[in-house]
């Protein structure tokens, strides 16, 4: 699985061969030209940014050392850049073996990240390793040994990380609420577990976002991330492939302590945005979201879930709810709002109401705000019946908002202007992505594991099917039951709210169930018999 990596037990090369592996340094790091680009990004209010990309360009044909270690060909090279707190490589035109890894050592050979299986996607041939608190590492590569070494790959540039990283203390302020804390995350571990913090690519560097993993109605599984468009707005498809999205990154405790970085995938698709930058409103002229889809399927081992969502279009919301985030990139964090939401935009003047603006709450364990990292977070409220669903998305703050200024707004990106209210084309909104069969559904629950059911029925054994077609349907659906079912049967259908919408009672095998009064939308179909399990599928209904 691209990007997922465990810490396994290497020894470090021995003194020999470390004098052998030769290294590259890359340009010289002027901080003090950086930090006259970070101010004037920071004026321009574009992405704030952890990192800078420096040149490297080392093709593994022509740098570096090969070894034959152990029935795999080994490649090594050496890189620093001097003042870094902590390195990565990105690289480019990779066209590699199946079962070749990538690893990051230290200088003398201790294993500091990886080892990370390649496994890119047709057409993809971009990639990035793990950020490693070093100035100076060494890549290796491994790949099954033959003839000779296949693999063929460039490490075109490094992140040289100065500021905003987990190995700096002082990135984040005092004032933010772990995840791990009670009372203010409880009723809201499904939208802790679907936060992801994404390590943005732009043409200068790297820098921090949120986002969250979203339910879609077909509920099959796509790993679809919704976050802001200001974030990947100057990304390129190559530098969208070499994306990392970092989930369970948290405190183990409410006070603090041990976390992970080990679970993540690597790289992304653009697939909606909002296409709403505006210089004449403050750089925004819409919603600000962005939907990737990550280029590989997210490991089951990390516990992932899928938000439901609220794309219904009202002015205000009334229930109390919470932002989940990554503030600076930092460990997980929630914050709470308990007054009113009311529409609004960033930049007053512009009119536009594509915004919900957000009061924190103090609450037992701090003020949490949002800020920078922040930007694509997901902002949720509770449904009864339900439970919590995604209604926004971080776009910013009022100025000057920070853990000692707890005044004024956070701005999210309402649900329902993402949906199809954006100056986009009609195949980059919101809505075609999440309900691609045009069923009309606005509220969708989440789940721990959306496509576990499957579209149509099946026995409670995985065994016969029981066939509805056609499969979306219309005005009536065809149900088929198999022979030696028991008779007569109860069916019924539950929307994704969890209410049921239409009942019939099956006398038949083969019965036609009409849906001329049910709406358009997602639906779960039960069949009840006496004393024998029920079989739960799915149905999508598209008048």
């Amino acid at each position: 699985m691209t990007g997922h990596w465990a810490w396994v037990l290497t020894l470090a090369f021995p003194v020999a061969l470390q004098a052998q592996v030769p290294y590259v340094q890359a340009p010289g790091f002027d901080a003090q030209a950086v930090a006259a680009d970070d101010q004037r990004r920071s004026e321009a209010g574009e992405l704030p940014l952890y990192g800078r990309l420096l040149p490297i360009m080392a093709e593994n044909n022509h740098s570096g050392l090969w070894t034959t270690e152990g029935g795999e060909h080994v490649w090594r090279l050496g890189i620093s850049s001097a003042g870094a707190l902590a390195l990565e490589c990105f690289l480019d035109e990779v066209n590699v073996p199946a079962a070749a890894t990538f690893s990051t050592l230290s200088p003398k050979g201790e294993l500091l990240a990886g080892p990370v299986a390649v496994d890119l996607p047709a057409g993809v041939a971009e990639f990035s390793t793990p950020l490693v608190a070093e100035d100076s590492i060494v890549l290796e590569y491994r790949e099954p040994a033959g003839a000779e070494p296949s693999g063929r790959f460039r490490v075109a540039q490094i992140g040289h990380a100065y500021r905003d990283v987990e190995f700096d203390a002082a990135r984040e302020g005092t004032c933010h609420v772990n995840v791990a804390c009670h009372p203010e995350s409880d009723g809201w571990e499904g939208p802790i577990r679907a936060t992801v913090r994404i390590s943005v690519v732009v043409p200068q560097g790297t820098g921090w976002c949120s986002g969250t993993l979203v339910n879609n109605v077909r509920q099959d599984c796509a790993p679809y991330i919704l976050s802001a468009w200001h974030c990947g707005r100057t990304s390129t498809t190559a530098q969208f492939n070499q994306y990392k999205f970092y989930f369970n990154f948290q405190y183990a405790t409410c006070t603090g302590g041990a976390y992970s970085t080990a679970q993540y995938v690597t790289g992304a698709q653009l697939k909606a945005y909002s296409d709403d930058y505006a210089p004449q409103y403050g750089g925004l002229g819409g919603s600000d979201f962005m939907l990737l889809r990550a280029n590989v399927n997210i490991p089951a081992s990390f516990d992932p879930y899928w938000a439901g969502w609220d794309a219904t279009n009202i002015s205000s919301v009334t229930a109390d709810g919470v932002c989940v985030h990554h503030p600076t990139g930092a460990p997980k964090r929630i914050s709470s709002y308990t007054q009113t939401l009311i529409t609004g935009h960033p930049m007053a003047s512009s009119g536009l109401m594509s915004h919900y603006k957000v009061v924190w709450a103090q609450t037992a364990h701090g003020w949490g705000i949002t800020e920078e990292g922040s930007s694509g977070a997901g902002l949720f409220k509770q449904i009864a019946g339900t439970g919590p669903v995604l209604i926004g998305t971080c776009t910013g703050n009022s100025s000057g908002m920070n853990c000692a200024n707890h005044a004024g707004y956070a701005y999210f990106g309402k649900m329902s202007y993402h949906w199809t209210q954006n100056p986009n084309a009609a195949n980059i909104k919101l809505k075609p992505w999440l309900d691609p069969d045009n069923t009309g559904t606005l509220v969708l629950a989440g789940s721990d594991d959306p496509c576990a059911v499957i579209a149509g029925v099946v026995d409670a054994d995985g065994g016969r099917e029981l066939s509805l077609a056609p499969n979306p349907a219309n005005d009536h659906v065809l149900l088929n039951l198999p022979e030696g079912v028991a008779l007569p049967a109860r069916v019924q259908l539950m929307d994704a709210l969890g209410r049921q919408i239409a009942a019939w009672t099956v006398l038949h095998v083969q019965q036609e169930l009409y849906l001329e009064a049910v709406p358009a939308g997602a639906y779960t179909i039960t069949v009840l018999q006496n004393n024998q399990p029920p079989r739960t599928g799915r149905l999508l209904i598209t008048h």
